[in-house]
């Protein structure tokens, strides 16, 4: 069956569906990059289909189905790389690349790949190094104000043997 026509038979009836009011339709179906309802994107009505998500560890998985894949070997099908929760940005960035456009795959959905790879290594590098939080500084007066007293308190403490 052509994607065409499994897109004309999905497109107004699946599961994966979430309609807002007057605003765009999202999908949450796997192998939708931009979670956009649309043909291009979809990962149910396309037989080239690439899925960039976080792994519970932290790392980044990219998957994809072969090229050369019947409908009957759905496990065998797809080809998985996994990338190391330290690898940085860059060297995902080029992973995703590589992947879909670079080896001929999906070259319409390399700037989307791309996209995704970098938010999932970004958030990752943020939930690994949270940032420090720093007391806010007293300057002037109120610096003045704190040191005065903390001198007090230290006048006020009586040692006893």
């Amino acid at each position: 069956m052509s994607t065409d026509l499994q897109w004309l038979l999905v497109r107004k009836w699946n599961s994966f569906q979430v309609k807002g009011g007057h605003g765009p339709a999202f999908s949450k179906e796997k192998g939708n990059l931009l979670n956009r309802h649309s043909h291009k994107y979809s990962g149910l009505a396309n037989s080239k289909v690439v899925n960039i998500y976080a792994t519970p560890e932290g790392s980044i998985a990219i998957t994809k189905v072969k090229k050369d894949a019947t409908p009957n070997q759905v496990a065998s099908a797809r080809s998985h790389v996994t990338l190391r929760r330290s690898t940085g940005a860059r060297r995902a960035n080029k992973i995703a690349a590589a992947e879909t456009a670079g080896k001929g795959y999906r070259a319409d959905l390399r700037q989307v790949a791309v996209a995704r790879a970098s938010a999932l290594a970004k958030a990752n590098q943020r939930a690994a190094n949270p940032p420090k939080e720093y007391a806010p500084k007293q300057r002037g007066r109120k610096a003045a104000a704190a040191s005065a007293s903390g001198k007090k308190d230290e006048e006020d403490v009586v040692e006893l043997d």
